[in-house]
């Protein structure tokens, strides 16, 4: 665990969170008038993260390993994108919803097969969905259904936005960049699914010390999300490049104008105040926004691409304006089954 941070000192008396389970409960939002954890909830979280057993990881179909190998940009047809992805009933019959959404539909038209859905929604971007399809498959039991549809929702955000931004940047990783995005807090989602109740107790802690949940994550969970992002997804055989960008966050390893610096930016991106703000403007947050959302981009993660302060804004506003597309995608993701 890094230590960075001093959580010894309580900030307050309180509640003890619930504790960690074999199978995990519908997480309660938690309060922002909720005091800190107790210490001793912190340092047993400490010591269970220490304790990760990364042979429990969850396994992935072969045809996200499959996905993850190609370049969406140069699959040949839909008819061999069909090919691959018919071995997964379930993810068809997502895309084929996803065609059929408010964000992708047409009104008094409906897709029924899936080389209708893929050309509606794209060859491309229907290769990295089902990827994200098959991804949301392997982990989605093991999370509450709030924190799996915020956590989704916030991954299609991020990669939204790192395609964008590589387009800027390094546009020869604008498909990887992507489908990085969508993954990129995967560490985070498989430490929940092996020690249920980790994320109520570090979104009880930003509350009560006044602190961002992305603050308390890379304090509390900095090595083992990087050790468990590393191991998952060798296991599941995804390409060196895009393991690297996903593990890496230390600020002073990440090189400029790489996926990984696109990936930081990205995140904060999608943490800030101009896109949450638009994806909970007509529906009811399930977490307090004030302990999740930033004003934006700060100077020293934006300082990892050579672009000026304007294009956040700009990327930042086309993101807020594509809510519906984010939670249609999110929405198909966070399916538990």
């Amino acid at each position: 665990m890094d230590d960075s941070l001093d959580f010894t000192t309580p900030a307050a008396a309180a509640p003890p969170p619930r504790a960690a389970v074999a199978a995990p409960a519908p997480a309660a939002p938690a309060s922002p008038s909720a005091g800190a954890p107790a210490n001793s909830a912190l340092g047993k979280l400490s010591e269970r993260l220490d304790a990760l057993d990364l042979n429990a990881l969850p396994r992935v179909s072969p045809v996200a390993t499959k996905l993850a190998a190609l370049n969406p940009s140069e699959l040949d047809s839909v008819k061999s994108f069909c090919a691959i992805i018919e071995q997964e009933p379930i993810c068809v019959a997502r895309l084929i919803g996803l065609a059929n959404s408010v964000a992708f539909g047409i009104p008094g038209k409906k897709f029924n097969a899936l080389d209708q859905a893929v050309n509606r929604i794209g060859l491309e971007r229907a290769a990295q969905t089902a990827f994200g399809m098959l991804c949301g498959q392997a982990l989605n039991k093991g999370l509450s259904s709030q924190w799996r549809e915020f956590l989704w929702l916030h991954a299609m955000a991020v990669a939204h936005g790192a395609s964008m931004l590589a387009t800027k940047v390094a546009p020869q990783e604008r498909a990887n960049a992507y489908l990085a995005g969508m993954i990129y807090d995967i560490g985070t989602l498989v430490i929940e699914c092996l020690q249920a109740g980790t994320l109520d107790l570090l979104l009880q802690t930003a509350i009560a010390r006044d602190m961002k949940l992305g603050q308390v994550e890379a304090v509390m969970l900095g090595k083992a999300r990087r050790a468990v992002s590393n191991a998952l997804l060798k296991k599941w055989s995804l390409p060196e490049d895009i393991i690297g960008a996903v593990a890496e966050r230390d600020f002073d390893s990440i090189e400029p104008d790489s996926l990984s610096a696109i990936l930081a930016v990205a995140d904060e991106l999608a943490r800030s105040e101009i896109v949450m703000g638009a994806v909970y403007a007509d529906v009811d947050p399930p977490f307090p926004l004030d302990s999740i959302m930033l004003d934006g981009v700060s100077d020293r993660t934006g300082s990892l691409l050579s672009l000026d302060v304007d294009v956040y804004e700009s990327i930042g506003e086309r993101l807020s304006n594509q809510v519906m597309a984010l939670r249609a995608t999110a929405e198909s993701f966070s399916r538990s089954h």
